[in-house]
């Protein structure tokens, strides 16, 4: 069993220690990009383009360019956005030999999903719409299954009835000019292939459900995780009465690190680097467009601790609706034919055995996408 993930952005295959996978589209574009710095120096340096304020093209480079991995059972499989445009690759893990599926979609794709001889992808554009699609791996032809205002992800055909397709819903509310205003929590759904319909199987108004996946025994997983909305409660009273407060610890804040950077030390005798207390006292991440406070990990933390809130609960629901919690931290997990449960805790790739035993695999940092080739 070998078991893929995305970490900071790079694809890599985990184990002790974990090793880094290229992706050749993502590395053949930035050499391109190089070597058009290369080519067009000329123009951009000297006195003449000085003279002539000649400005140097820019070209992306940082972003995140690797969207999603997955496995049609033998091969891996990857897709790109690049340049505003979208690219879904077979890439041989052994030879390093990769061959295009679809190329220069003008999509985003995202979570995708094999089974039943189907592939189910998620596609976007924009900022917030997400839809399924089925995608012909033949001939990379893009056949649309959702549509509307809103966001279906994370797409998963069921082990159970591969007619099924469970993926996590979530709708926006607008105000009379088409703003975004709000986000509901996330609920699982499925779509049936069989008919075309959409059906809600979990949801709660103070929960997200997220990432569904199911067992050939009619196993609904999930991960659960407390809805955070897009814009959060204000209390007037209290913001007024504590604004002279924290204008007043922010511009002592603000002249205690400009002291301990242009000085040397604190203002006060035996005082604190505030920058480094606020690093030491909270972290924040985001984690899939969600804010969240991490664990804090001091020395005498337990090495096998991750930092993924324990409140993001791994549910397994049986088929008469009893819900049960198998495992609490995680971020991302994927089910293996034989029983086990990979997951990623933030902190690292490990396995959760069918008898009950936990391992760990590496560590790698708010590690996605897993996904395991037998």
């Amino acid at each position: 069993m070998k078991i893929y993930c995305i970490s900071e952005g790079q694809l890599w295959c985990a184990g002790e220690p974990p090793v880094r996978v290229e992706c050749g589209r993502v590395r053949d574009y930035l050499k391109a990009v190089s070597d058009m710095k290369k080519r067009d120096e000329w123009k951009t340096t000297g006195k003449g383009a000085a003279f002539m304020n000649v400005m140097e093209t820019e070209y992306d480079t940082d972003s995140q360019f690797l969207r999603s991995i997955g496995t049609d059972g033998t091969r891996l499989v990857y897709t790109t956005f690049i340049d505003k445009f979208g690219g879904m690759y077979y890439k041989n893990t052994e030879s390093g030999d990769e061959t295009y599926i679809f190329a220069n979609q003008t999509v985003d794709p995202g979570r995708m999903s094999f089974g039943n001889g189907k592939c189910c992808i998620e596609i976007g554009e924009g900022p917030y719409e997400r839809h399924l699609a089925l995608v012909d791996t033949g001939n990379g032809g893009v056949e649309q299954l959702t549509e509307g205002f809103t966001s279906e992800s994370t797409p998963f055909i069921s082990r159970h009835d591969p007619e099924k397709i469970y993926y996590t819903a979530m709708g926006y509310a607008q105000d009379n000019y088409g703003r975004v205003q709000e986000k509901s929590p996330c609920s699982v759904c499925v779509f049936s292939s069989a008919d075309g319909s959409l059906a809600e199987v979990v949801s709660d108004p103070g929960y997200d459900h997220i990432k569904p996946s199911d067992t050939a025994q009619g196993e609904l997983f999930y991960i659960r995780r407390k809805y955070q909305p897009m814009r959060r409660s204000s209390h007037l009273g209290e913001d007024i009465a504590l604004f002279p407060v924290r204008i007043i610890k922010a511009i002592g804040g603000f002249l205690s690190v400009f002291s301990m950077r242009y000085g040397g030390g604190p203002l006060r005798t035996g005082g604190n680097n505030p920058a480094k207390s606020r690093e030491a006292d909270e972290k924040e991440l985001f984690v899939e467009g969600n804010l969240i406070k991490a664990k804090q990990l001091s020395e005498k933390s337990d090495p096998d601790e991750g930092i993924i809130p324990e409140e993001w609960t791994l549910i397994k629901r049986s088929p008469a609706g009893e819900e049960t919690v198998v495992l609490r931290g995680v971020m991302d997990y994927v089910l293996t034919d034989g029983g086990d449960i990979v997951y990623s805790d933030g902190r690292a790739v490990r396995v959760l055995r069918a008898g009950g035993k936990k391992e760990k695999i590496c560590s790698l940092k708010l590690a996605n996408c897993l996904t395991v080739i037998s």
